[in-house]
């Protein structure tokens, strides 16, 4: 989203506004018609000055922006230090958390007060996700949670308003995403190199004629809700059964020298030789790419358990490390063919790949799922012995929101690929 706080509230306001009708506690309160009672001026203005307008009002009012540095540092890319035209953060996305502070003011009526307060309390709990409107370009969305703060911090909170104190609560909404300056166009190729020295006289990158590693990375994108794609990219690199990552270094694949990979499970063991993985044609000595077998099992015939592994380039002697280790997490496969979005009361079967009974955790949003070996009841999942699925029955409640399906294996979590309408 460009950079307009305001857009974010007015979201949040039009989520009361537009269920304060229909909201339970009207019919709870035995009303005859079972509309509303009063409808209060739905606003964002600071305490001092939402009192001094008439009727009751109920004020999502944004005091505070912090920084999020820990989702900002997930978009970062190694390619953005070798850009000339600027600072690297210029064409990062700007994370921010918002605080809100949500009041009601009457200056007659302390029910219509706190009648406001529950109805707005109710319809946040029961939306903690908030997404853009389907027209706004680019789609956003965001997480609404009640924060804790003490009586004396909120206290402070309303002098420094010069107002009255009044029953409030602060709510979180995160992660907000300012979009980023536009990346530079890339230079043109080059038509024409001169090279003044032979090639076996160019030096090799890493220390004594070794080549050097620097990490992994994997550009991806997912289908989110609206079925439209999210791209990402990750570096440390997560991937899965059939998947590519990129091995980043210099002087890389040099017969002899840096020609072979290897793999080996941080845990210990055994390193199994992953050449075989790599794809030749898009390889540079640059980078290695490579793509993961489809199957899960004994590598390098097929891809390993999910877990974290550490990735080295070598030769000469089988196995010998002759490079910095890099990390590399792997997950398992969830297929998204079925989706987006699966719809109904469930049980659900997701095929895929690197399920393994006892070490797979399933959620729903923040909700786990409990583990059985029979048909999930709501609320319950189950893997195949053979790993290649998983079958899962979503909680009853909330109804009505739509959630993504989260699926972690040996505690690695799985790209984004279903979410489930409750």
């Amino acid at each position: 989203m460009t950079l307009d706080l305001s857009a974010v509230t007015d979201s949040l306001i039009g989520l009361v506004k537009s269920q304060w009708t229909t909201a339970p506690i009207w019919a709870e309160l035995g009303g005859s018609p079972g509309g509303p009672t009063f409808t209060p001026n739905f606003t964002g203005l600071a305490p001092d000055a939402a009192r001094q307008q008439p009727g009751t009002q109920l004020s999502m009012y944004l005091y505070h922006v912090e920084p999020d540095n820990s989702q900002e540092a997930l978009f970062w890319q190694a390619q953005m230090l070798q850009t000339t035209a600027g600072e690297p953060t210029r064409f990062l996305p700007l994370a921010l958390n918002l605080f809100y502070l949500l009041f009601a003011y009457s200056q007659t009526s302390y029910t219509e007060e706190q009648e406001a307060m529950s109805v707005a309390l109710r319809i946040f709990h029961a939306n903690p996700i908030v997404r853009s409107e389907p027209e706004a370009s680019p789609p956003w969305e965001l997480t609404l949670t009640m924060e804790h703060r003490s009586y004396d911090e909120l206290s402070r909170l309303w002098q420094a308003t010069t107002a009255p104190l009044r029953m409030s609560l602060v709510y979180r909404a995160a992660v907000v995403f300012i979009d980023p300056d536009p990346m530079p166009s890339p230079a043109p190729a080059p038509t024409h190199v001169s090279v003044a020295a032979e090639p076996a006289q160019l030096p090799l990158g890493g220390p004594g004629g070794l080549p050097a590693v620097v990490g992994t990375v994997r550009d991806g994108s997912y289908t989110g809700p609206t079925g439209l794609p999210v791209p990402f990219s990750q570096s440390p690199a997560t991937v899965a059964a059939g998947q590519t990552v990129w091995l980043i270094g210099s002087d890389l694949g040099v017969a002899g020298v840096s020609d072979q990979v290897y793999l080996l499970p941080q845990a210990g063991g055994e390193a199994a030789d992953v050449t075989a993985w790599a794809v030749a044609a898009d390889s540079t000595t640059a980078k290695f790419v490579l793509t993961l077998p489809q199957a899960v099992g004994t590598p390098p015939a097929a891809a390993p358990a999910p877990g974290v592994y550490q990735l080295w380039v070598g030769g000469g002697s089988p196995g010998v490390q002759q490079t910095v280790s890099v990390p590399v997490t792997i997950a398992a496969y969830v297929d998204p063919a079925a989706g987006p979005v699966l719809t109904g009361p469930g049980p659900f079967t997701v095929p895929g790949a690197g399920f393994i009974p006892g070490a797979t955790e399933v959620l729903i949003g923040a909700v786990a799922l409990a583990s059985t070996s029979s048909v999930p009841a709501a609320g319950e999942f189950s893997v195949d012995p053979s790993g290649t699925s998983l079958s899962f029955t979503p909680p009853p409640d909330p109804s009505g929101m739509t959630a993504p399906l989260r699926v972690r294996v040996n505690g690695i979590e799985s790209d984004p690929a279903l979410w489930v309408t409750l």
